[in-house]
């Protein structure tokens, strides 16, 4: 039985709903990297942290709410008797089961910060051919990726449980956002970065696209592929190597930007006032149990697990994942619907080029063997590519 006030529980319902939602995105997230055989890629590992820290949100959000009452008269104790410690006022006053609670998802962000750091730096030495004639470094690199995010997250945690850090709640805040923060800035640089390199591929493709057509090379590449039964020549935004596949990647990396923006500030603000609210529990003789302080603490658990979600939007959404969603999950019957919109939609495009890969196999240029493009492969493209005269040829175009 819920002990929050009257008026609060269709909120609490509805933030608890929002949460379950998310944990689902999170385990298909995971599902579609399973299902291309890349469990140890950077997004798959953001995936499995995002589902610990909104299953431990689903946790405390029913254990919050079920003893709301009996909690906040607990805290009030706790408050008045460590008032001045850093880990209090970070904490909100939380204590005992609810702390460890709030220290499993901080750790969840720390860490899905600096993987999405990892990847980003990865991709972008891929852009920049760095990887090309370095296969051994670049595996340490992928080890170190792996393994050095959940160690620092770590030490940053350790680091918390000091008295020296406690004693002053401005260490203590630098202390705990410093990692993810930090991470998420220079992520927002690299993703920008990619961002152009992608738009300036994609002009540049155009303009080979056109140039070819004026001169006849499209029409006699066709030709020839329906003469000899093979499909149609597909094609691939190339950049020292590395293929770009998806017509909306723009939208989602711009909306990853937002979206970790958001995030910075939304971590760093909502610590800011809690010194004042800890000093003046502390002089209080009852808890706040009003409607306001409920709806505040309710809507504060959405900030905890809309990360994942955005995880799976900006990487989760792409043409290749789209097609095993729609292979694996969509009914038979309404396969049939949707085959002849496609049908009609290659056939509008039959005089064009199609902008998205229709399946992971389709783009078969990354070193990891599932076929997945940038954005979906952690591993730098294959020393194939060198071997294919006409990747070759379109990456000397955009080398520029």
């Amino acid at each position: 039985m819920s002990q929050l006030p009257a008026g609060t529980v269709g909120d609490a319902v509805g933030v608890l709903l929002f949460t379950f939602i998310c944990l689902f995105i999170n385990i298909l997230l995971v599902w579609l990297y399973y299902a291309i055989n890349e469990q140890w890629h950077y997004v798959a590992l953001i995936g499995y942290f995002a589902i610990l820290c909104t299953t431990s949100s689903i946790i405390q959000q029913i254990y919050n709410y079920t003893l709301w009452n009996d909690l906040l008269w607990a805290q009030l104790s706790y408050i008045k008797a460590n008032h001045e410690n850093a880990d209090v006022v970070f904490n909100n006053g939380n204590f005992g089961f609810m702390r460890v609670l709030a220290i499993i998802r901080l750790f969840c962000y720390i860490v899905e910060s600096t993987y999405l750091l990892a990847y980003c730096i990865h991709v972008r030495l891929i852009l920049v051919g760095f990887w090309q004639s370095r296969r051994k470094p670049e595996k340490i690199s992928t080890t170190v990726g792996i393994v050095a995010p959940i160690i620092g997250a770590a030490i940053t945690i350790g680091l918390l449980q000091t008295a020296a850090v406690q004693r002053s709640f401005t260490t203590y805040l630098i202390v705990a956002n410093v990692q993810s923060t930090l991470s998420c800035l220079i992520s927002i640089v690299l993703i920008i970065l990619i961002t152009v390199t992608f738009i300036r591929s994609k002009l540049a493709w155009r303009r080979l696209r056109s140039s070819s057509r004026l001169s006849g090379l499209w029409p006699r590449l066709r030709s020839k592929s329906r003469t000899e039964d093979r499909p149609a020549p597909r094609p691939a935004y190339a950049a020292q190597g590395v293929i770009f596949d998806d017509n909306w990647l723009v939208i989602r990396l711009s909306i990853a930007v937002v979206l970790i923006t958001g995030f910075i500030l939304a971590n760093i603000v909502t610590h800011l006032p809690q010194r004042d609210d800890i000093l003046r529990d502390a002089q209080s003789s009852e808890p706040d149990l009003s409607v306001a302080r409920a709806r505040s603490n309710i809507i504060g658990y959405i900030f905890g697990v809309t990360p994942g979600l955005a995880i799976f939007i900006v990487f989760g959404l792409g043409g290749a994942f789209r097609q095993v969603m729609y292979d694996r999950l969509m009914p038979k019957r309404w396969r049939r619907r949707f085959s002849n919109k496609t049908r009609t939609r290659e056939a509008n495009l039959e005089d064009g080029f199609p902008l998205e890969s229709a399946h992971p196999r389709a783009t078969e240029h990354s070193s990891s063997g599932s076929g997945v493009a940038l954005l979906y492969s952690p591993s730098v493209a294959s020393p194939s590519i060198a071997k294919d005269k006409t990747v070759t040829s379109q990456r000397d175009n955009f080398a520029d």
